[in-house]
């Protein structure tokens, strides 16, 4: 398991002073929430319990009730079903969805006679998570939400409730308190041969009600229905648990007992099974290796280290990561045993170029370095080392170039009136191929910053002059040998914001942003790739970039007007450790 940051956990003291959700508990920021090896504690935390409706109830009380009966731990909602009528107990479906929001209001009217009331549930939307337990913020700023809940008096003069909405009503607090955000965790579609990773699918699960169990429930249902179209699954149709409990035995292995279906997986299909398994449930329980047995026969066992083939981040341990430019070079943020930061060698440190953007590959074994000239005409694309370097593309206005995880770099081409999201690739004669993306219902002169995901199914674009941060999937088809890219379906991500300002990935499931909210100044945070959870850290004056780390133990990067290069220390102090310009990590 990754060990404990400094950093982390000072963001952990932050979190527990501002009560947010979903924090670190193991390995870097990037894996808040998310990574929680050491965390096994949800499952044996204290019970709370429903109460039952009081003899007497008024309708108002009755609904109040209700709605912190369903805050209980009860897998089955017993408790806050005495609450309802016969009949609407049985219609009513709470897994349909959960509003969240800031706050509860109530209003109890008399409904035209003495046995029949309406009691009316207000407040201010904060987000919404789906039968498939996917959230996602609410985009309309103090957008209202009114539920209806019809009581009539039953036997014994008591008001039962007759009549209300599926799913549950609560409170932000309250949501945080009962839901955890976790991933399940999918293999990327269309990857080169030999280039499979896991791809996280966030999603929020009742924190100490057989979470583990639940986990792999999720994992044999599919991926939410926003990343299903870019992702695939190792488990044959149908797969099912065949016992309900996972067991974790001593020797830190998860056996898993799935259904006859399972052994309907192809050659090396049961490993595949394994990983998305082991990624999985690893958050919730200290394991190190899942145990896969498919109806009555063991099928396979893989370790942490046999998985780390699909790890999401894939970076060669040792190598440097960091770099940012010094007047118009390329420089390693890693010191020389001189004390001093090395120049790249070759052309990008030499003097041969003069960039003012760069972006570094994410591929361990090639390390290369995209730069975008200060005329913003050529993108160039060279070697760490310095051996080769050769131009990509020459065209108007080029801006914000950043890789994806499979070796394809993007770039945003801004010329007036022919504004294009643009990805290149090279093959093995080294030609480079171009490819237009298009954008679903976004013009590509309203995007000013892109960054791809480590596993590049996920493009976070900076919309409408910085006004918006959107996340969007990444689509990939391949017709007639001539491939097509679609950044669809996107989504706020963190709708506060009314000015963002630069965005970095970190790692495949956070996003560190550098934006403010109304009437607010400038604020780095890190945020969930879904907006459910964001925690604040420290700004430096004249913020103008921000570079986080795929990988774990590696701080955070920052720029300023000032032209200073900064970086995230203890106690969330900001550290200037030399002169220059947009600091990058891979990605």
């Amino acid at each position: 398991m990754r060990r404990i940051t400094p950093f982390l956990a000072f963001l952990c003291v932050l979190c527990a002073l501002g009560g947010c959700a979903s924090m670190p508990d193991s390995g870097s920021v990037r894996e808040a929430g998310k990574g929680g090896a050491k965390d096994q504690g949800p499952e044996q935390q204290v019970r709370v319990f429903a109460v039952p409706p009081k003899p007497g109830e008024d309708p108002d009380g009755l609904v109040a009730g209700f709605l912190e009966a369903v805050t209980s731990d009860e897998p089955d909602y017993a408790t806050a079903r005495a609450y309802l009528t016969p009949e609407a107990g049985n219609k009513w479906v709470p897994g349909r969805e959960i509003v969240v929001l800031d706050s509860i209001h109530r209003t109890a009217d008399p409904a035209g006679d003495d046995k029949s009331y309406l009691v009316s549930v207000t407040g201010t939307r904060v987000g919404t998570v789906d039968a498939r337990n996917a959230y996602e913020p609410e985009e309309t700023q103090n957008a209202q939400y009114r539920a209806t809940f019809r009581l009539r008096m039953v036997a014994d003069n008591q008001w039962r409730i007759t009549d209300l909405p599926d799913g549950l009503i609560l409170t932000k607090a309250e949501f945080h308190r009962i839901y955890r955000s976790v991933n399940t965790y999918w293999f990327a579609s269309a990857m080169p041969v030999g280039r499979d990773k896991l791809v996280p699918d966030p999603v929020y699960l009742r924190s100490r009600v057989g979470l583990a169990t639940a986990l792999v429930q999720q994992l044999l249902d599919g991926p939410t229905e926003w990343l299903a179209p870019v992702v695939d699954t190792a488990f044959p149709a149908g797969t099912r648990l065949a016992q309900r409990t996972i067991a974790i035995e001593d020797n830190r292995t998860a056996r898993v007992q799935l259904d006859a279906a399972a052994r309907r997986t192809p050659p090396k299909g049961c490993d595949r099974m394994a990983a998305q398994l082991l990624y999985t449930l690893r958050q919730v329980s200290g394991i190190d290796t899942v145990s896969i047995v498919g109806g009555d026969s063991p099928m396979c066992s893989l370790s942490q280290d046999d998985a780390a083939q699909y790890d999401p981040i894939q970076s060669k341990s040792g190598s440097p990561m960091g770099y940012f430019i010094g007047k118009g070079n390329v420089v390693n943020i890693v010191p020389s045993p001189g004390g001093l930061p090395p120049v790249l060698p070759g052309p990008f440190g030499d003097g041969t170029f003069k960039l003012d953007q760069i972006a570094a590959s994410r591929d361990p074994f090639q390390r290369r370095i995209a730069g975008v000239e200060s005329t913003g005409r050529r993108l160039i694309v060279g070697d760490v080392d310095g051996h080769e370097a050769k131009d990509w593309l020459d065209s108007g206005s080029l801006s914000s170039p950043t890789w994806d995880g499979r070796g394809v770099l993007w770039v945003l081409d801004r010329t007036q009136g022919a504004e294009r999201v643009l990805a290149l690739s090279e093959d093995d004669r080294k030609q480079i191929t171009v490819v237009s993306v298009a954008v679903q219902n976004i013009e590509a002169s309203r995007i000013t910053g892109i960054r791809l995901s480590p596993d590049g199914t996920r493009a976070a674009l900076i919309v409408d002059n910085g006004k918006a941060l959107r996340l969007g999937r990444v689509e990939r088809h391949v017709t007639g040998g001539q491939v097509s890219m679609t950044i669809a379906a996107t989504r706020s991500v963190v709708p506060s914001l009314v000015e963002v300002k630069a965005v970095s990935w970190n790692g495949p499931d956070r996003l560190a942003v550098l934006g403010k909210e109304d009437q607010g100044a400038l604020q780095p945070q890190i945020v969930d790739i879904d907006g459910g959870s964001s925690v604040s850290i420290a700004s430096v004056n004249g913020m103008l970039h921000i570079a986080a780390p795929d990988g774990p133990d590696q701080p955070l990067l920052a720029d300023s007007s000032e032209d200073n290069i900064y970086r995230l220390g203890q106690g969330n102090n900001w550290t200037k450790v030399y002169s220059g310009t947009y600091p990058v990590y891979p990605g």
